[in-house]
Order: structure tokens, then sequence, then C-alpha cells
């Protein structure tokens, strides 16, 4: 990971201590029960009674439920938003995940994570700045993508603001990815293979990289390219 942030230019990036979710739905809960114990989390959520709720479902010390509106400035600096490294809304209303974090980053949060749920607001999240976007219908999408592949698809993540499609594949014996030099292989032009793994370790691909069986291949498509690309995995 330091590697990582090192070549992404993100060394300055503090690690992510404290959380502020806003909202308390089921994305919420899982979300909760799934971060490591080092991570503080509040969860913010409007209605009372399921605050009460919360603190049955959610059996994690580091979990505090708060009543109130995660865009009330006042609250969150009540809640010690300066110390807080990532704000995430996760409520049912695109609108107000979209403000929470806008007024998050303007609190100097650097992580924001906003949940839409209305895919209209995906262009106007994106000229805001606000940090990454997440939609479910969209997650879900792609894993029915997935299985409807004929190649070994291990993930599929659709890229919303590019309009392109980052998959893992399995390499299998005598699939038509190993069989010439991966510059000799004339994949689809809107595909760009960016690198492998083999036998535990990372390797950059280019031109004259010989993908053989066994290897995790990550592969960069645009548009429809990836049925096409998925082809050469088969």
């Amino acid at each position: 990971m330091s590697h990582i942030r090192e070549i992404t230019g993100k060394t300055d990036y503090p690690d992510v201590k404290n959380v502020i979710i806003m909202g308390g739905g089921r994305t919420a809960v899982y979300a909760a029960r799934l971060m490591p114990n080092d991570i503080n989390i509040k969860i913010i959520e409007k209605d009372r009674e399921r605050c009460q709720e919360l603190n049955k479902l959610i059996d994690n010390k580091n979990v505090m439920i708060i009543h109130g509106d995660g865009r009330d400035i006042s609250l969150l600096n009540e809640e010690n938003i300066q110390n807080t490294q990532a704000f995430v809304g996760l409520t049912s209303s695109s609108e107000a995940n979209i403000l929470g974090c806008l007024t998050a980053k303007r609190m100097n949060v650097c992580k924001s994570i906003a949940m839409l749920s209305n895919l209209s607001f995906v262009d106007m999240a994106e000229s805001l700045d606000i940090g990454t976007l997440i939609n479910k219908q969209s997650i879900a999408a792609s894993y029915i993508y997935r299985m409807m592949l004929k190649a070994d698809v291990t993930n599929v993540k659709s890229l919303m603001v590019a309009n392109a499609d980052v998959a893992e594949f399995n390499v299998k014996a005598d699939s038509k990815i190993t069989r010439k030099l991966v510059k000799d292989l004339d994949l689809p032009l809107g595909s760009t293979i960016g690198g492998l793994i083999r036998n535990g370790q990372g390797f950059l691909v280019n031109g004259n990289t010989q993908i053989v069986e066994g290897d995790h291949v990550v592969a960069f498509c645009l548009e429809n390219d990836l049925n096409k690309l998925s082809s050469f995995f088969a």
C-alpha cells in the first residue's frame, strides 16, 4: 500500500482512523460490521427510533450512533469532524448524500464517498468533485455481467464516470491469450491489459509479455469491449 500511495502521489494522504457515516440504513450497518476494529465510526441518523435499532444491530464498541442530521455543520463540529479522515453519505437521498459530502469536503475531510440511487446525478456529482461515487444498481449489474461472460472473471468493476470496465481474468490452459505475445494478439482497440499477477508477484504488461496459464490479468475496457476481450480468455 505504501508503494501504491507513492506512485499515485498520495504520500501525504492520512490513514483513515475516524469515519462519519450519514444515514443508518442497511448499507451503513454492513459497512460498520466490515470495517477493521482500529477504525472509529460515528453513524448519524435522523430517525430516533432507527437510532435505537442501530444500537441493537451493531455490536461494535468502536461504533457510536448519533441522532441528528449529517449536514448540520454545528453537529459535525461537535462530533470533531476536524479529526475525521472520511465522510460517507449513505442515506436514501442522492441529493442529501451529495450535500453531506460537499459539507465535509469544505471542512477539510480528505475522503468523501456518496451513494447515489439516481444515476442522473452522477455527472453533477462528478463536476462538484465530491469524491467517490457508488451506485448499488451499477454494482449489481457488474456482478450479473461477470456471470454472463464465457471467461473465468474474478471481478468486474464499472467506472460510472468513464463508461469503462475494469476486469480481472484468471488465465486457463490453451486460452487464446496464451498463444502469442501481447503485441501480436490483435486485442480490441478499446482494451488495455494493465498488469498481471504470477505466483503471487505483480508485473506490468507490455507488448513483449507472454501471458501463461495461471496468471491473473487486470484489463481496462472502454464501452462494450469487455465482451470482446473475454473471448481471448475463454
